[in-house]
């Protein structure tokens, strides 16, 4: 079993919260889209409604493909952010609530992750 460091970095930064507001019900909303689509109520929804639509109806292969590209480019991020972590020495706790917090949002929560990192660069 791996030890922690004693010279770790306790870094851990969030997102600003239209992040989470915008990407967790997305997500849903496409995974909704993708395998429960009967429950969508399509004529209330105006023009994503209109889109959703015509997905379910004529390309119903695309938001499922949407879904697990976006999933598995969330994985690979959350694995690239621990890496990352892991190479500027932050600690298991940190990593941990950075591999959860890319896994939900991505981009926004990998951008973080890069600032500090180049900052830390800049530093050495």
């Amino acid at each position: 079993m791996e030890s922690e460091n004693d010279q770790s970095v306790e870094y851990f930064k969030r997102p600003h919260l239209i992040w989470y507001v915008l990407i967790i019900p997305s997500m849903t909303y496409l995974g909704i889209l993708a395998y429960m689509p009967d429950v969508i109520p399509f004529d209330y929804l105006g023009p994503l409604g209109i889109l959703s639509k015509y997905l379910y109806l004529n390309h119903r292969i695309v938001p499922i493909v949407i879904l697990w590209m976006a999933l598995a480019t969330h994985l690979f991020e959350a694995i690239y952010v621990v890496k990352t972590a892991n190479s500027l020495n932050i600690n298991v706790k940190c990593r941990s609530r950075w591999f959860v917090q890319t896994l939900m949002l991505g981009y926004p929560s990998t951008r973080l992750m890069n600032k500090y990192y180049a900052s830390h660069h800049k530093k050495n």
